[in-house]
C-alpha cells in the first residue's frame, strides 16, 4: 500500500505556515512542530521527543494507540489524506475544536512519518 502515499506531503504541509504543523515518527513521538502550533495550542519544545497523545483527549488515546498500532501493520488507513474534526489539547489543559489534516509518509530508509495541520475552528484562532 505504499503506493498510496504521495512523497513530499509532508513537506508540503509544513510549507503552510498559517497553519499549526506537527509531525510525528513511526512510533508516535513528536518530532517537530512550527510556531504557529506554538501559538495556537501553547506547546513548546517540552512536547518534542513525547507522544503525541499528549495533544489529545484523554478518551482518545487508547484508541489511537491501536490506530497507529494497526497502521504499522497494514499500512492502510481511512483517516489520513482528508479533514478530520477532533479535539485538540493545548499545553494548559484546555481543548480546542480543530480540523487536522493528516498525512503519512514513507522515508527514504523505510521509516513511516506522520504530519497533520491543525486549523483550529473555535477561540481566537480560529480560522
Amino acid at each position: 500500500m505504499a503506493s498510496e502515499w504521495t512523497p513530499g506531503a509532508v513537506a508540503a504541509l509544513r510549507e503552510r505556515h498559517d497553519l499549526p504543523f506537527v509531525r510525528a515518527d513511526a512510533e508516535g513521538r513528536v518530532m517537530e512542530f512550527n510556531p504557529r502550533f506554538h501559538d495556537v495550542y501553547g506547546w513548546d519544545e517540552q512536547l518534542i521527543g513525547q507522544s503525541i497523545s499528549a495533544i489529545l483527549p484523554q478518551e482518545f488515546r487508547e484508541q489511537h494507540h491501536s490506530g497507529f498500532s494497526r497502521f504499522k501493520l497494514t499500512e492502510t488507513s481511512k483517516l489520513v489524506n482528508h479533514p478530520l474534526e477532533l479535539i485538540t489539547i493545548c499545553c494548559d489543559g484546555t481543548s480546542v475544536r480543530s480540523e487536522h489534516f493528516i498525512v503519512a509518509e514513507k522515508t527514504t530508509d523505510n521509516h513511516w512519518s506522520f504530519a497533520a495541520t491543525l486549523r483550529p475552528l473555535e477561540g481566537p484562532h480560529a480560522c
